[in-house]
C-alpha cells in the first residue's frame, strides 16, 4: 500500500509542488490529496488578479513552471499576447491562467503514472500527529482526514492590523487588512473616495494605488512607509551580470561580516554603470550567503537594512514605474515618511493619521483620511499567527518558529523537523534561504521536496516488500466439496 501526500494550499507554491510530483513520479507516491481552499485554485492571492495593469515583476522567460523548461510560459503567452517578447513583464492574470492549465493538465495525466490523486475545495484548519502513525489533518468544517506526508503550501499568513490601528476604524469598514478581497467586492462600500492611505510602498502597496487611481479618478492616494521611499524600476531591456561578480563573491564568502558586506556591495554598485546588475548578480548565490551570515548579523539586516534592500532588490516592470510617475505628476500619488503613533475616530468613522517625521519631531502630524488600506507586504511572523494549520504546527511541537518572525524553522529541503515527515516552501522558508517568495526560488524549493518525497515513498515501498518476502507463507485453504 502507498504512501498518502497531503498538500495544503491553493497557490503558486502548491501547484508547483502538485506538478513535480504529478509528472515526475510513477507509481509513487499512490495517493496524493490537494486541500486547495475554498477558491479551489492554483492562483493563489498573487496570480488571481483580474486586473491587466498588475504585471509580474520578473520577466517572462524565467517564469517557467519547471527549470528544464523556463520558457514554457512565454510560449503560454503567446498564444494570448503573439508579440509577447522574453523579456517582457506580463500581466500576473495571465501568469494565473498558465498555472490553472499546467494543474490540469497534470492532473488529467496522473492515473497514466500510477497516482490517485483528489483536489478537496477545503482549508485545513488543524495538524496532529495521528497515534497510529502519520498525520489528523482536520478542515474547517471538523471533518478528519490522515496523512503519511504533508506539504504545507499556504503562501504568506493573513495580515495582522498594525498595533496603532482602531478596532471601531476596522469594524466600520474604514480600515482595510485585505485590500484584495476588499477591491473584488461588487459594490462601492462609499460613496466619495477623496483621499485614501495606503499603508506601506513595496510592490503590493503600489498595484493597490494602481486599482484604486484607476476606478476613483478623483481620488488621492497617499504612500506611507518609514522611509517614504517606492521601489525602483527594472531596466525595459535585460542586462547582462556585472563586471567582476565573482570576486565580490569571493570576497562576501571570505569573510561573512553584514558592515563589510554593505561597504563591499555599495562600492560595486558605486563603480558599475547600472546598480541593478550587480544586485541581480547575487541572487543566485543569496541563500548561501544570508546562511553565512551569524544570528546577530541577520538580525542587523532584517532590523535596520531589510527595507532598502527590497526597495532595490523586488523592483517594479518599467511601464508601472512610469505610471507612477505620472500619477506623482498630477499629484493623485504622493508619498509620506515617518512613524505612525497612532490612528483617531473622526466624524462619520472616518480615520484620522498622527505620524512623527522622525526622533527629533515630537509633535505629531494629523491628517484625515476617508479610507486606511494596509499593504504593508508578505506576513511571515508565525510567532503569533491565528493561521489555524500553521498555529497547530507550533502547538503541537511538529514545527518551529524563525525567531526572527521569518516564517518556520526549516532544512535545506524545507522539512520543518528531522522528525517529522511535513515540508513547507516559499515565504514560510525564508528565515533560512531569505530570498524564498519569487518564482524561480519557489521552482528550486518544489523540486527539493518533491526528490525528498520520492525518497521516502520508494523507501516505503521496499520495506514493504521485504516485509512479504520475509513473512512466513500461508498453507492455501483445502475446500470440501
Amino acid at each position: 500500500m502507498g504512501m498518502k501526500v497531503a498538500i495544503v494550499g491553493g497557490g503558486a507554491a502548491a501547484a508547483f509542488v502538485i506538478t513535480e510530483l504529478l509528472e515526475h513520479g510513477v507509481g509513487t507516491p499512490a495517493e496524493v490529496h490537494w486541500y486547495s481552499g475554498f477558491r479551489g485554485g492554483s492562483r493563489g492571492v498573487a496570480y488571481g488578479t483580474p486586473v491587466d495593469e498588475h504585471l509580474l515583476n520578473v520577466r517572462a522567460t524565467a517564469m517557467g513552471l519547471h527549470s528544464a523548461e523556463p520558457t514554457e510560459f512565454l510560449e503560454f503567452a503567446r498564444q494570448h499576447l503573439p508579440d509577447a517578447r522574453a523579456g517582457d513583464f506580463l500581466p500576473r492574470r495571465l501568469y494565473g491562467d498558465y498555472l490553472e492549465a499546467r494543474v490540469s493538465r497534470a492532473l488529467e495525466g496522473a492515473a497514466f503514472r500510477g497516482i490517485r490523486v483528489s483536489r478537496l475545495r477545503t482549508e485545513i484548519d488543524r495538524i496532529a500527529r495521528h497515534p497510529d502513525g502519520g498525520y489528523a489533518l482536520t478542515d474547517a468544517a471538523g471533518s478528519p482526514s490522515q496523512a503519511d506526508i504533508v506539504v504545507v503550501a499556504v503562501g504568506a499568513l493573513p495580515p495582522r492590523a498594525l498595533p496603532q490601528a482602531r478596532q471601531e476604524l476596522i469594524d466600520a469598514g474604514r480600515y482595510v487588512l485585505d485590500p484584495w478581497q476588499w477591491l473584488s467586492g461588487n459594490t462601492l462600500p462609499f460613496e466619495k473616495l477623496r483621499k485614501v492611505l495606503v499603508i506601506g510602498s513595496g510592490l503590493s502597496a503600489i498595484d493597490l494605488t494602481l486599482s484604486v487611481t484607476e476606478r476613483w479618478p478623483q481620488t488621492r492616494v497617499t504612500l506611507f512607509s518609514r522611509r517614504g521611499r517606492l521601489p525602483a524600476a527594472h531596466t525595459l531591456e535585460a542586462q547582462l551580470p556585472a563586471e567582476d561578480i565573482e570576486q565580490l563573491i569571493d570576497d562576501l564568502r571570505e569573510r561573512p561580516n553584514l558592515r563589510r558586506w554593505t561597504e563591499l556591495v555599495r562600492r560595486q554598485c558605486d563603480e558599475s554603470d547600472d546598480w541593478r546588475t550587480v544586485i541581480d548578480s547575487l541572487r543566485h548565490v543569496s541563500a548561501s550567503l544570508w546562511r553565512s551570515l551569524s544570528p546577530a548579523d541577520q538580525a542587523r539586516f532584517v532590523r535596520h537594512l531589510r527595507g532598502i534592500w527590497e526597495l532595490g532588490r523586488h523592483r517594479m516592470p518599467p511601464q508601472v514605474g512610469r505610471r507612477i510617475v505620472e500619477l506623482q505628476a498630477d499629484r493623485r500619488v504622493q508619498t509620506r515618511a515617518g512613524r505612525i503613533t497612532a490612528f483617531h475616530v473622526g466624524r462619520g468613522n472616518r480615520p484620522i493619521l498622527a505620524w512623527t517625521k522622525g526622533p527629533d519631531h515630537a509633535t505629531p502630524h494629523v491628517e484625515p483620511f476617508d479610507l486606511v488600506l494596509q499593504a504593508t507586504g508578505l506576513e511571515m511572523d508565525v510567532r503569533n499567527t491565528q493561521h489555524g494549520l500553521v498555529r497547530s504546527l507550533i502547538d503541537q511541537g511538529i514545527g518551529a518558529a524563525c525567531p526572527l518572525g521569518l516564517g518556520l524553522l526549516t532544512d535545506a529541503s524545507g522539512r520543518v523537523n528531522r522528525e517529522e515527515a511535513v515540508w513547507t516552501l516559499g515565504a514560510l522558508c525564508r528565515g533560512r534561504d531569505w530570498e524564498s517568495t519569487a518564482i524561480p526560488e519557489i521552482r528550486q524549493q518544489a523540486r527539493r521536496i518533491a526528490v525528498q518525497i520520492f525518497q521516502q515513498c520508494a523507501a516505503h515501498s521496499a520495506q514493504l516488500a521485504e516485509a512479504r518476502r520475509t513473512a512466513p507463507s500461508q498453507a492455501l485453504p483445502v475446500w470440501n466439496h
